[in-house]
């Protein structure tokens, strides 16, 4: 069997994780917050509020199907306002190999931003790209809170069927009740 290991977040250490980076980010006189979606995106509301309700933007960079990495990631949805001369912070919430980070800042310095910033929570030992603001570097496939679904549907496929899966999501930290109706 595959010797990924796994760390499941909870709501309130993803909260936590993420009030640990405000006191970095919150002179930085950023204009536009873009999310990349969907990881980013709880992450970026979370910091949206932090920083006084700045609007929000979506890039949808695909770099994943189910816990399979995608060859290359790519651009699969482009937020339709102007960055022309804009502070943005780029959003997401772990930079695992760097390549969703280096194809979305590749992106925005076309689009004639002044200034780019990037942000994550999380990062991998291995990543190549390391955000401007980070808080933990995590060595394990990162479980979080919003993706019950999603890793239960990866974990009967990396398991085989339902009932290794579920034994599987249990010992990870999943509460009976978390997987109820799903697994």
């Amino acid at each position: 069997m595959s010797s990924l290991t796994f760390h499941k977040l909870s709501w309130g250490q993803l909260e936590k994780d993420c009030l640990l980076l405000y006191p970095k980010i919150k002179d930085l006189q950023i204009d536009r917050l873009v999310s990349i979606s969907r990881g980013g995106n709880v992450v970026s509301r979370i910091v949206s509020d932090l920083l006084g309700s700045l609007p929000i933007s979506h890039i949808t960079i695909t770099s994943y199907e189910h816990t399979k990495k995608l060859r290359t990631p790519i651009i699969t949805e482009e937020p339709t306002v102007s960055f022309k001369d804009m502070t943005t912070l780029i959003v997401d919430e772990v930079s695992d190999t760097g390549d969703t980070f280096h194809i979305a800042e590749k992106y925005f310095k076309k689009k004639n931003v002044k200034k780019i910033f990037t942000l994550a929570p999380y990062i991998k030992p291995h990543t190549h790209f390391k955000p401007d603001f980070w808080t933990k570097s995590i060595d394990a496939w990162i479980v979080f809170p919003y993706d019950i679904r999603e890793t239960a549907d990866g974990f009967v496929k990396m398991f085989g069927s339902k009932g290794p899966a579920r034994r599987k999501l249990l010992e990870i930290g999943f509460e009976e009740w978390e997987l109820k109706g799903i697994v």
